[in-house]
């Protein structure tokens, strides 16, 4: 039996025990869900894009990489753990792969039992003929995946990456990355700032309660890394050679966060001079005044703040915050120094505010792993698709969109967007290019690029309006419903459709939808739940 649609994925083996490699679902972005191997490395979710176009490594960085960038092993962000790619697998792609080798794979059965059957008793006398009924080609099943909110670029090597809130190290190369993810916050913290400063005269209210808010993140950011760092060292000693006693708030105070650092030998608050730990000191005051006490200036802050009096209101503007933030920096960088295993205090470094990362470059031209001209072609087939359901296309048409080429090489692009699932291809004798009929695949690569919609997002939305009806469905009242226009609802209707039995779908023929109506079990109504499910990750 040809195994067609299950050879797209083969990277190894032979025909009867093929070697596959299911590509791994994206997010828009284009990153991938990683998941750490490690049990107790919460919340071991991550997502991990691409190298940045361009990026130079400097060779004094490079004594902060534990792996050498773009090997096959994987970095825990979260604990350090090394292991091989494969041991980072996400559950849910694992779960994706075993359906869209099953989709693969029954594909190849269908397509086999029709070729059986081609032709059985056409030619014989009177007895039984059979006639094969056309077959529903299912699309690929889709998987939605979400970016993570803290996406990063690794200041080492250049990785694209994604974590909950906070990490250690980058997933690519190994280097701490804690004073990365700390400018992170500090950029968020002088964005606020600088709202605040922007406010009229009128406003100078709301000014200061976003300076206070600004103020006491730059402090709760500055606690928080300082506590991943530290339980993240002590996880690493042996049992007893550092008391693990509770955290509790000792980050919040200077002396107590020594205490802590003195069970290592080390202090990174001395990358700071004498007024630099004593202003440190009082901003760490001044966020408990305004965090605790609405800004009014109580007896222990007054006794410490040389121009603060007693009730009044605590002083607060942008250059207090940058200031502070910048002293939280210096001493987390030191942490940073020390998570990698270098040499510690070490010299204060500049640290310019960014704008933003740039969006991690695209092979222009192409889509996915189609070459230049199969994507010129996808795209030109899904700008003339009228109803946005699969058509039989003119060998005329694209002939002449495409004259500049050669036959050979519009065969050759017409079988890569057959093996992507994109068209149906059939040799027939007398014509220049093979007989093309697109596929609902079709729509999902190329309408996010062509008509700036997913039918993915699309589904979705289609997803609940279906399961608040009744049950029975007409394509011609769901559109309706939608609000979109017929070209773009179509291909999300056919995901629809495609998950319901096929013994509850309208076989009459529709010219406008994929079907007329169909009606909903149980089953079909799970299918679909899990349909949404599966699309949003």
């Amino acid at each position: 039996m040809k195994m067609k649609s299950l050879k797209k994925y083969k990277v190894g083996g032979t025909g009867s025990k093929m070697q596959l490699a299911i590509p791994l679902p994206q997010t828009p972005d284009g990153r991938v869900y990683r998941y750490s191997p490690n049990e107790i490395a919460h919340p071991r979710h991550f997502v991990l894009g691409n190298r940045e176009a361009g990026f130079f490594v400097e060779e004094h960085k490079r004594e902060r990489m534990r792996q050498e960038p773009g090997t096959t092993k994987t970095v825990c962000p979260y604990s350090g753990v090394i292991g091989d790619d494969g041991d980072f697998t996400h559950p849910k792609d694992q779960e994706a792969a075993i359906k869209i080798v099953k989709h693969a794979a029954m594909q190849d059965v269908e397509s086999a039992f029709s070729e059986m059957l081609k032709g059985v008793a056409q030619k014989s006398r009177g007895g039984i003929t059979i006639k094969p009924g056309t077959r529903t080609r299912r699309p690929t099943p889709q998987f939605g995946r979400r970016d993570l909110m803290r996406l990063l670029i690794c200041d080492c090597c250049g990785r694209d990456y994604g974590v909950f809130a906070i990490a250690l190290y980058c997933p690519d190369c190994g280097a701490p990355n804690i004073a990365l993810h700390f400018g992170r916050e500090v950029e968020l913290v002088l964005q606020q700032a600088r709202i605040a400063e922007d406010l009229g005269e009128d406003r100078q209210e709301l000014a200061y309660r976003l300076l206070g808010n600004a103020h006491e993140d730059v402090l709760t950011a500055f606690e928080a890394v300082q506590k991943v760092v530290y339980v993240h060292r002590v996880s690493k000693e042996e049992t007893g050679v550092v008391p693990a006693k509770p955290v509790r708030n000792d980050f919040q105070n200077v002396e107590r966060a020594q205490k802590r650092y003195a069970e290592f030998g080390f202090n990174p608050f001395c990358v700071l001079s004498e007024d630099e730990r004593e202003l440190l000191n009082l901003n760490i005051q001044k966020r408990h005044v305004i965090g605790h006490n609405l800004g009014v200036v109580d007896a222990k802050f007054a006794e410490n703040a040389r121009d603060a009096r007693l009730g009044e209101t605590v002083e607060l503007v942008g250059s207090d915050i940058r200031e502070f933030a910048r002293l939280c920096q210096l001493v987390i960088s030191a942490l940073d120094d020390w998570l990698g295993d270098l040499s510690y205090p070490i010299a204060p470094k500049a640290k310019e505010e960014t704008g933003g990362r740039n969006e991690p470059e695209t092979k222009e031209g192409t889509v996915g792993d189609l070459g230049s001209l199969a994507s010129r072609i996808g795209r030109w087939l899904c700008e003339h698709s009228v109803s946005g359901m699969p058509d039989n296309i003119d060998e005329e048409g694209i002939l002449t969109a495409f004259s500049d080429m050669e036959e050979g090489e519009l065969k050759e692009a017409l079988a890569e967007l057959e093996m992507e699932g994109c068209v149906v291809l059939s040799h027939v004798i007398g014509t220049r290019l093979p007989r093309i009929q697109t596929a609902e695949e079709l729509f999902l690569v190329f309408d996010p690029l062509v008509l700036k919609s997913s039918p993915i997002t699309d589904a979705l939305h289609l997803v609940d309006l279906v399961l608040a009806g009744d049950g029975s469905v007409s394509l011609s009242d769901l559109h309706d419903q939608s609000g979109m226009d017929q070209r773009r609802f179509n291909p999300a209707a056919g995901m629809i459709v495609a998950e319901i039995g096929e013994g509850r779908v309208s076989r009459t023929y529709s010219p406008d939808y994929p079907a007329r109506y169909f009606t909903m079990t149980a089953e079909d109504r799970v299918a679909l739940k899990r349909l949404g499910k599966q699309l949003t990750g």
